[in-house]
């Protein structure tokens, strides 16, 4: 790894010059690297939760979704294994959807989280849509969770 360093040369009443010298390790830690699709997101099965108000407002997405044969954006992609066919799919511009149609940017749970590439990994932030109120709200309780990791 190559060594940075800063020269900076601030002039005091025209007459002095003070040198201050800044190293790599004082500029704080470069951006983690985003994780391998193949390597990192290796949950075949996710469980979609709620004990609070996103149980209520949309209670036909809670439930097992499996991981596609086909990714998107890059990303894993998932399906509801029953009911109304539900996607879990990742947006680059607006983070992970649980929508009708895969890719669509409309959808009924949320989470804007645009890094992560494994859902199951994001720990909170999670929102569900109220059609009553035409809205997004948090719901601390709604998680995604791995049920089966690859070779289970």
């Amino acid at each position: 790894m190559f060594s940075l360093c800063v020269l900076v040369l601030l002039v005091v009443k025209g007459t002095h010059a003070i040198t201050i010298t800044v190293k790599e390790e004082d500029l704080g830690g470069s951006l983690p690297l985003l994780h391998n699709l193949t390597s990192s997101c290796s949950c075949d099965k996710l469980l979609l939760s709620s004990l609070g108000p996103a149980a209520t407002f949309q209670p036909k997405l809670m439930g097992i979704y499996t991981m596609s044969y086909t990714s998107y954006n890059n990303h894993p992609s998932y399906r509801q294994n029953y009911g109304a066919d539900y996607r879990l799919y990742w947006l680059p511009s607006s983070g992970w959807l649980v929508g009708d149609k895969r890719g669509a940017n409309t959808g009924y749970v949320h989470n804007p989280d645009t890094i992560q590439t494994c859902p199951y990994l994001i720990p909170s932030g999670w929102l569900y849509y109220s059609s009553v109120h035409g809205v997004w709200y948090q719901d601390t309780t709604l998680v995604l969770r791995c049920m089966q990791r690859t070779g289970d």
